[in-house]
């Protein structure tokens, strides 16, 4: 293997930076867990540029074991850049169980080829000299298309949940919030921007058109001018990767100081926007709705709904959605839906699953059965 141009030496070089960043960001004393993420991307980054620059015949002829094995690190890039997003807006949530979906494809990729990577060395000498299975050409190129969708789906998601973010927090941020919600912004432009490269990239090699500049060279040393502006960053700017007070402020619900006046006010603030979802978008005429799909729609943590149910509406989840389910029903009834519809009909409308579920809740809310009510309705 020769490094051959200063443009090659450079990407090195800042294979290296990137891998002493991500070492920083993963064992960061000030345990800011979106580091440890960040970290994790930082880190796949790395060693994806070096694979890039060392890439060649001679070099996989000595250590042909590394042979397509660094290419699973593609398929993080987006989930850990939107898991990143993710947990530095909201601290008080880690990852989960349900969150092991976003790494399906690279676990997929490691089942499917598997049968390359534990083959023996001379086989897979032989396959790079005389040609690869019929099967791994095609299989790669489906992944590709994986990476491309994941760029698409992931890049729209983060910007989404940045948006809710500002969109549903109406407090006037701090200087150092609005620092780190811009770096946020900008993390997830340069993101897309070189997104978009590595994309344009791999369509003009499938389908063999050539232009003035090589596309892929524009993605890497993308790569390596974003790790120095992080190196940058965390030199500067070190409260935006670490839990300085603005921060904590700005990513979790807790406080030093006056802890329960804040603490209250904050969940005053969560009701409102947990009230205002459940009046405008109606997410309880979904019949199967879960506490999972408020935390998606609203961008409020599991635990802090469940804390905003418990301690502003004073009731639970099922309890809460049911009356909302209901008085819906009411409004169903009052305009004679139930003239014209079934009463299952009628329960289903306002997002009940079953009859049987209704008729209780019906009664325990009103003091009546659903016919009974109608009937005294309908005579008045």
């Amino acid at each position: 293997m020769v490094i051959d141009s200063y443009f090659s030496l450079g990407l090195l070089m800042g294979a290296v930076l990137s891998f002493l960043l991500s070492m920083y960001l993963l064992f960061y004393p000030s345990k800011f867990y979106p580091n440890r993420i960040l970290g994790g991307l930082v880190l796949s980054w790395s060693i994806t540029v070096f694979a890039f620059i060392v890439q060649s015949p001679a070099f996989f002829e000595k250590y042909i074991h590394l042979y397509a094995l660094w290419d699973v690190l593609t398929l993080l890039f987006f989930p850990l850049m939107y898991l990143y997003v993710r947990f530095y807006l909201y601290k008080d949530i880690r990852l989960t169980y349900g969150d092991l979906w976003h790494f399906l494809p690279a676990i997929a990729y490691l089942i499917v080829f598997s049968p390359f990577f534990f083959s023996d060395a001379q086989s897979k000498l032989n396959y790079l000299a005389n040609g690869f299975p019929f099967w791994f050409q095609p299989l790669q190129a489906v992944f590709n298309i994986i990476i491309i969708l994941q760029g698409t789906f992931y890049s729209i998601y983060s910007f989404r949940t940045l948006h809710h973010f500002q969109y549903f927090r109406k407090t006037k941020f701090s200087s150092l919030q609005l620092d780190a919600l811009n770096w946020l912004k900008l993390f997830l432009i340069i993101n897309t921007c070189l997104w978009i490269f590595g994309t344009t990239g791999a369509f003009l090699d499938i389908f063999g058109i050539s232009i003035f500049i090589n596309l892929f060279n524009v993605f890497y040393l993308g790569l390596t001018l974003l790790t120095i502006l992080l190196s940058v960053f965390t030199i500067q700017r070190p409260a935006l990767f670490s839990e300085s007070k603005d921060i904590r402020v700005l990513v979790s619900n807790a406080q030093p100081k006056n802890k329960s006046k804040v603490d209250a006010d904050n969940l005053s603030s969560d009701y409102t926007i947990l009230r205002d979802h459940l009046i405008k978008d109606k997410p309880f005429l979904k019949p199967d709705l879960k506490m999972q799909d408020l935390v998606d729609a609203t961008n409020l943590s599991y635990k802090r709904i469940s804390e905003v149910f418990n301690n502003e509406f004073n009731k639970s989840f099922f309890e809460v959605i049911n009356e909302y389910r209901l008085k819906e029903a009411l409004l169903l009834i009052e305009n004679d839906f139930h003239v014209l519809h079934t009463l299952p009909h009628l329960a289903e409308q306002a997002g009940f699953n079953s009859k049987a579920t209704f008729n209780r809740a019906f009664k325990k809310f009103t003091g009546q059965t659903p016919s009974e009510y109608i009937k005294a309705k309908d005579q008045f």
